[in-house]
Order: structure tokens, then sequence, then C-alpha cells
């Protein structure tokens, strides 16, 4: 049985999300507390990645599963053994072929910029002391507005 699960973590302490040979990373994470909390091997495919430090406040990966699970139990469980940087938020069994990847229609990324310290913004945003060319950086964003085509900056999906 397939399931997509919803997912949110901080990471500081990860080589950003894709399982790496001789790094920590949130899939490799999730993939362990899955398989032990299972008794079987769980591999996931994530939505998307992150590179390392960055933090996800909303993210999907599904899992083929073996057995039925109990959504809420099994949430409930797989949080008690993720360390408190990676949060599952929600769990829907799904059809075998919706493809978390695939199936995803939007991304959206957030970067901060802070112009004084602040401790709740430590590790969260790019602090920049210099006065910031507001104006100039509408002007830039302005180009981005309406529908664009960024499949040149993509893997292209094979028919």
């Amino acid at each position: 049985m397939r399931y997509f699960f919803e997912v949110a973590y901080k990471g500081t302490d990860f080589h950003g999300w894709q399982s790496q040979k001789n790094a920590n990373s949130v899939q490799s994470t999730i993939e362990k507390c899955c398989s032990l909390q299972l008794r079987e091997d769980i591999k996931i495919v994530g939505s998307g990645r992150t590179d390392t430090g960055v933090h996800c406040q909303q993210q999907y990966f599904h899992a083929d599963i073996n057995q039925p699970i109990n959504n809420d139990e099994f949430l409930y469980s797989i949080n008690s053994f993720l360390p408190n940087s990676i949060v599952i938020r929600a769990i829907h069994q799904v059809n075998e072929g919706a493809h978390a990847r695939f199936d995803a229609y939007e991304r959206s990324y957030e970067y901060r910029i802070s112009r004084v310290p602040d401790p709740f913004l430590m590790g969260m945003a790019w602090m920049f002391y210099r006065p910031l060319d507001v104006d100039g950086m509408n002007k830039a964003a302005e180009l981005l507005i309406g529908e664009q085509d960024f499949e040149s900056f993509s893997k292209v999906k094979p028919m």
C-alpha cells in the first residue's frame, strides 16, 4: 500500500534531504525510523530535495508499506522515534500510481533577510547589515511575475 506523508524539518543537523553514503540526511533518518517501527525495509521518495542546512515547512514523500497501518497510531509512534528536528504532520493512503515527486504541482521557496540581529532568526535568515536597495529588488522581482517556464532548470521528465 502506498502512503503520502507530510513532513516538516529543521535542516541544521542534516546534509540535505537526499540519502548520502557518508552524511546524515533527512531521508535516511526517516527511512531508518520507519523501518524500525514497521520491521521492514522502507524506502521513501521525496517530492523534492533541499541542500545542507535548509529548513522545510512542508514537503511530501511517499512510501510503499507491506502492511496496513493505522494512520493516527503510526503518526504518534513515528514522531516519538524521529529527532525533534523532523515532524511527520499527516499520513494519507493513496493509489499505487501516485508519486510524490511527479505528482507535485507546486513548489515554493522563501528566503529571509534580516538587517538587525534577532535571536529568533539565527540560522533562519541571512544577516545583511548594509542598506537594501528595495526599489531595485522589486524591479528585478517584476521579471518573475506571471507564468514562467523554468523547465530548463530541471531534469526533464521522460515520457
